[in-house]
């Protein structure tokens, strides 16, 4: 495109492109000072001049030496190009790509930067800059669906970088540190390969734990889908109050855990709590002691039911309001009773329903923590309450074991994905058969 039709671009210009030009002037701006400023620190790093010339901003840049030029001479390239044709359309794609390569440039020196020295979470704000910058390119894209295309991702990309910094790349780093030994003294890393593995099998607490954790998922999610189905049985009908109690069910999954679990075992106190004291009054010599061995889990298990069974009786209620009407009418017409009513119709009418809270309440179990720590109140390992997340937990944060922490992480994370693949391929079997 000429400058005559640039100029034609710029005056028949929409309001959206017209967004872009001046999206990619500020941020034009920006990019030159943020390249200049990357300049500037990987020149002195090189010894180029005094580090004294260097701007203090500059020690929140992201690399030095010939990869912090390379980097600042990018973005000062950006700049250029987003001031000075922020009206030509043709150059748009050719400012997307470059802002595409500083972006995977700039994610890639973060990372690099966070296992070693020079990591500043400035960094990390400073790539609302490129990002700013892809978004007046996009506008500014002649082709409407490519220009849709880059605005998307554009949009996305703010909540794509946080996921991949601080989700995504812990989980990469986990699962390679299972895989290693670190040691904090010096900060190095010494691979071990299956060695941390091969440690489970002598590791007097993983096995309890791990049997503690499935027999609490077994008791924990059939009892919340009980009591779920239950309540959103019961508050489905037309009764008289019903909005309150919906209300009152769901309170306790938003409740504060710590006043919940204080609450709770002041009512299975073994000496003055009203459980208790009501089984001594049927004649029982003594009340159990409900945080210890074999009564903990059980305990754990009806506190976690009772404290979601508000949320998934939500989604139980949405599933029974999407069922026809008809369908009811159609069995009662036949001379089907309440109960073959539920289970001819109610039941495989709510089979995604209930799929999605299996799958849900089998990960919420094995993940497990808050509640342990709080009902059993106590740090000692090796108690009947050791799950699989408390184990964990002790052994990266009060043994600083992170290798070993790290390898049981993942044979938990392989565990789950197993069972939420079998829960999975069960429920497809079931598709094909309807």
């Amino acid at each position: 495109m000429n400058t005559s039709s640039a100029t034609i671009a710029q005056d028949n210009s929409t309001p959206f492109e017209a967004q872009g030009m001046w999206l990619l002037r500020i941020t034009g701006v920006l990019c030159a000072v943020l390249g200049v400023l990357e300049l500037a620190a990987a020149a002195a790093s090189l010894g180029l001049f005094g580090e004294e010339f260097v701007p203090p901003l500059a020690e929140a840049m992201l690399s030095a030496g010939f990869v912090g030029i390379a980097f600042g001479a990018l973005y000062i390239a950006m700049g250029i190009f987003g001031v000075i044709c922020s009206k030509a359309q043709n150059m748009a794609k050719i400012q997307a790509a470059m802002c595409i390569l500083a972006l995977i440039f700039h994610v890639a020196l973060l990372i690099f930067s966070f296992f070693g020295d020079g990591f500043s979470y400035i960094s990390i704000l400073l790539l609302a800059i490129p990002i700013m910058y892809l978004l007046g390119a996009a506008q500014n894209i002649a082709s409407r669906s490519i220009r849709n295309t880059a605005v998307a991702y554009s949009f996305i990309a703010p909540n794509l970088i946080g996921f991949s910094i601080f989700t995504l790349i812990p989980m990469g780093f986990a699962l390679a540190l299972g895989f290693m030994q670190w040691d904090l003294a010096d900060n190095s890393f010494i691979f071990v390969g299956l060695d941390n593995f091969m440690r489970m099998r002598t590791d007097h607490l993983f096995w309890p734990s791990l049997r503690n954790t499935i027999h609490f998922t077994a008791i924990t999610v059939p009892l919340t889908m009980v009591f779920a189905l239950s309540l959103a049985l019961l508050l489905n009908n037309q009764i008289k109050g019903r909005a309150i109690f919906r209300s009152v069910m769901f309170f306790p999954h938003v409740a504060s855990l710590i006043a919940m679990a204080a609450v709770w075992n002041l009512i299975f106190h073994p000496s003055w709590g009203p459980v208790n004291q009501f089984l001594v009054s049927l004649g029982m010599e003594e009340g159990p002691r409900w945080t210890i061995t074999p009564w903990i889990i059980p305990n754990l298990a009806f506190f976690t039911a009772w404290r979601n069974m508000g949320y998934f009786m939500i989604i139980y209620l949405a599933g029974l309001q999407g069922i026809p009407k008809e369908l009811y009418e159609a069995a009662s017409i036949d001379g089907a009773g309440a109960w073959k009513r539920f289970i001819y119709i109610t039941l495989p009418q709510l089979r995604f329903v209930t799929f999605f809270v299996t799958v849900m309440i089998t990960i919420m179990s094995f993940r497990v923590f808050e509640q342990v720590i709080m009902i059993t109140n106590t740090d000692t390992p090796g108690s009947g309450a050791t799950m699989m997340v408390v184990h964990i937990f002790r052994l990266a944060f009060i043994n600083w074991d992170f290798g070993y922490a790290s390898a049981v992480a993942l044979v938990l994370l392989a565990l789950v994905m197993s069972i939420t693949i079998i829960q999975f391929l069960i429920q497809k079997r079931h598709e094909r058969d309807y």
